[in-house]
Order: structure tokens, then C-alpha cells, then sequence
């Protein structure tokens, strides 16, 4: 496989949120062995299948649509390079998922980001159990789509205000909805430090909305 021209040389620009293509059936793994194969097709099926995701959690974690955008082609072109050495321990998503937060972190890390305005977006459809972040549907009525968008905005400035280490499990947990072991899997750490992190994550979401949201 070569990297050429367009979004990693083999596809359309990216465009989050556009439909794509069937993949015929195939799933990730029959993809990955066909892209390690040299299968260029395969691979730009595996990007269709997970820019939509991967570019949502860049969007929450740096704010920044353009930061984002330009984190979302880091991490596929990361993907590409790396796909060699994938072998499958986690799933594709999940390994795609732990290269997307590096990249975030390295960006968050950098002295340009850190002194930009950085906000997130946070919207999901709640959590088995624990923190619910949800929005009400605008067409419903006016007054709840008012509530609607002046809670999300709170929500999105104190996402803004955590500290990196929490807005990552928060956006894994809540938003992608990945279970204990797959972010244990994708942020390479212990299951308890990610229940212990989500915990500490969670409450200081709270406290930070405390101070935005009346």
C-alpha cells in the first residue's frame, strides 16, 4: 500500500457524518487481513467504518472542529502506518479508539493548544447506570429545546474545564459508550484504575457543571 494523494492517499477528503458505502459484509478483522494484504480498498472501508466515532471523540476532547478534524486524519494516517503491527488482542475499534486519545493528548500537550480557547461538545444518550448527559429532542417543544441547548452548553464548558485525563474516560464512557475492559483496553491501563478514574472523572464533570449550570 501507498500513501498518495487525498485523505491518506486512497480516499475521499473526510467528511464526518457523510453516508458510506456497504461493506459488503465484511467485518473488521476480515478487513484488517485484507488491508495488511496490501487490499487498499479494505483499508478505506475500515476508515468509513470509524472516522464518524473517531472524529467525535477529537471534537470532545479538543473542542476545536478544525483541531479535530486534523487529529481525526493523525490518528487514520497512525492506523495506516501501524496496521502491521495490529494483532488483535482488542478489537480494531478499541485500538483505533486508544490511537485517537494519543493523538488527542499529544495535541492537548502541545504549547499552542494549551494556550487556544479549548471547549468540547458532549452530547450522548445516557449510561447503564451512572452519569446521564441528555439533551431534549428541539422538535419536540420550544421551551425543552431551549433547555436543551442552554444545558449543553454548560456541559460543554465544563467538559472544557477537566482535566484531560477525565474528559477522555468521560467521552469513552458516556459518550462512545465502550465498556470498562475496552477502555482499559484503548487507554492501556488496569480495569480498576479506569473504574477508580471514571469515578474521580465523573464527579469532577459535576463540579465544574456546578459552577456554569444554575
Amino acid at each position: 500500500m501507498s500513501v498518495q494523494v487525498g485523505y491518506l492517499g486512497i480516499m475521499p477528503a473526510f467528511s464526518p457524518g457523510r453516508e458510506r458505502p456497504a461493506t459488503a459484509g465484511d467485518g473488521d478483522a476480515t478487513l484488517v487481513a485484507r488491508a495488511k494484504g496490501g487490499d487498499e480498498a479494505a483499508f478505506e472501508h475500515l476508515v468509513h467504518a470509524h472516522e464518524a466515532e473517531v472524529y467525535r471523540v477529537c471534537r470532545r476532547m479538543l473542542g476545536s472542529p478544525e483541531a479535530a478534524m486534523d487529529a481525526a486524519q493523525d490518528t487514520f494516517v497512525r492506523v495506516f502506518r501501524s496496521l502491521g503491527r495490529f494483532r488483535g488482542e482488542a478489537a480494531f475499534r478499541t485500538w483505533v479508539y486508544g490511537i485517537a486519545v494519543n493523538v488527542c493528548r499529544n495535541v492537548l500537550a502541545s504549547r499552542a493548544h494549551r494556550t487556544a480557547a479549548r471547549t468540547a461538545s458532549l452530547s450522548a444518550d445516557g449510561d447503564r447506570g451512572a452519569l446521564v448527559l441528555d439533551f431534549p429532542d428541539p422538535g419536540l417543544d420550544p421551551e425543552r429545546a431551549a433547555y436543551g441547548r442552554e444545558l449543553g452548553r454548560a456541559l460543554e464548558t465544563a467538559l472544557g474545564l477537566v482535566s484531560p485525563e477525565h474528559r477522555e474516560v468521560i467521552v469513552l464512557r458516556e459518550v462512545e459508550g465502550l465498556d470498562y475492559e475496552e477502555i482499559a483496553a484503548a487507554l492501556g491501563c488496569r480495569l480498576g484504575t479506569v473504574k477508580s478514574r471514571l469515578a474521580r472523572a465523573r464527579a469532577a464533570l459535576m463540579a465544574a457543571l456546578e459552577g456554569v449550570w444554575p
